[in-house]
């Protein structure tokens, strides 16, 4: 009995190590993916909460983007070691630090109002930036298609800033902003299924 006992107590303990072992592999191993997203979302919100301007996104953006490059560089070998996963954490945390600090300062921007998307511009844009990020995670668009597109979204950001420096959005101006958002998808699509796809 006591051997009964044991065994299935092994059996448990081996099958929850392996189990965890898969749990923290897709994760990037320590929650790195979720932490990302987090900062991402973070900033996100700053922008429309007016806590976060463009320069300042922009800076954090690009903050994120460099720690994206080194997650690249660090998994060419296929693992990341725990070693590289410390260093991640440490520049995930200065991020962190950053977006507290940036989001707490003085400088301030306008804060997105709702009726000022109408049409569902805010949700286009959030699913163009989704459909970014999930390309670069599956492999079917590479870090330079990427920044391609998060640079052409950026000018469509930019744009919709100017139209609205007297205070609302026109149907006209949403017209247009929705012209740029339907050729947007149309270049996601294409680089998606293009040839220079990362395996």
């Amino acid at each position: 009995m006591k051997k009964l006992m044991l065994a299935v107590v092994c059996a448990v303990f081996v099958f929850g190590t392996i189990a965890t072992g898969y749990a923290e592999q897709g994760d990037w191993r320590g929650g790195i993916r979720s932490r990302i997203q987090e900062s991402r979302q973070k900033i996100d919100q700053g922008i429309e909460r007016g806590s976060l301007n463009r320069h300042e996104a922009d800076r954090l953006h690009s903050e994120l983007g460099a720690i994206l490059n080194k997650i690249d560089r660090m998994k060419a070998d296929g693992y990341l070691s725990q070693g590289e996963r410390d260093n991640l954490k440490n520049d995930l945390d200065r991020l962190d630090r950053d977006i507290f600090k940036e989001k707490h300062d003085a400088v301030t921007a306008v804060p997105v109002v709702p009726q000022d998307w109408r049409g569902g511009t805010r949700t286009r844009i959030q699913d163009s930036k989704q459909k970014i990020v999930q390309g670069v995670e599956r492999g079917t668009l590479n870090r330079h298609e990427a920044r391609k597109l998060n640079k052409e979204l950026g000018k469509i950001l930019y744009k919709i800033d100017r139209m609205k420096a007297d205070g609302r959005i026109s149907q006209r101006e949403r017209k247009k902003i929705s012209r740029d958002l339907d050729r947007l998808d149309r270049d996601i699509f294409k680089e998606k299924r293009n040839d220079n796809r990362r395996h």
